[in-house]
């Protein structure tokens, strides 16, 4: 197996055909992330596949002072965001989260969520968070990036993403309690 050091190397020398192994490799990664950030997966899949495309336009740019699946998430996130700026906010109303099928569950607190009911709950939840917040919480919890790679992501300030992520936590717990769910139960 090549490294991908190697994968890169030969890649940038026009054996294209290697990049597909990249792709194999960090499709599902990249797609994980997006999908938390656009809450949409059609829109998802077209944000990943245009991330795979730009990165391989850019690959003679990776200087590599980050890992690979950093830089790609890095992409990934730019591209989200300005998804974002061109798109007119959607606002979210508590009522149809809370008239879901999800949301009876929710809103019983006598009820324990089972696991499908959580991800749905907290997806909701999620949704109703700024792209920046919901960005440093989907690095942080899901695809577990550190605090400095989620620096390398953001360009933000090691104190910035740490205030960013208390920020977006406390809103996330707040949105969670208006839709009736108790600390408890998540």
């Amino acid at each position: 197996m090549k490294t991908e050091a190697e994968l890169i190397d030969r890649i940038l020398k026009g054996e294209w055909r290697n990049y597909a192994i990249l792709v194999d490799k960090y499709e599902a990664k990249v797609f994980n992330y997006v999908n938390y950030l656009m809450n949409n997966r059609e829109d998802a899949e077209e944000m990943v596949q245009d991330t795979f495309v730009k990165a391989y336009r850019s690959l003679s740019q990776f200087r590599g002072d980050a890992a690979f699946s950093t830089w790609l998430i890095r992409i990934a996130h730019r591209n989200c965001l300005t998804h974002f700026r061109k798109k007119t906010p959607i606002n979210v109303s508590l009522d149809n989260v809370t008239n879901s099928s999800a949301g009876n569950v929710v809103n019983s607190p006598t009820k324990n969520l089972h696991l499908d009911d959580r991800q749905q709950v907290l997806s909701r939840a999620l949704a109703q968070l700024k792209p920046d917040e919901r960005s440093a919480v989907t690095l942080f919890y899901y695809q577990e990036l550190s605090l400095l790679e989620i620096c390398e992501v953001t360009d933000l300030t090691h104190s910035n993403v740490k205030i960013l992520l208390h920020r977006s936590r406390k809103k996330l717990l707040e949105i969670l309690k208006d839709m009736g769910v108790k600390q408890s139960t998540l």
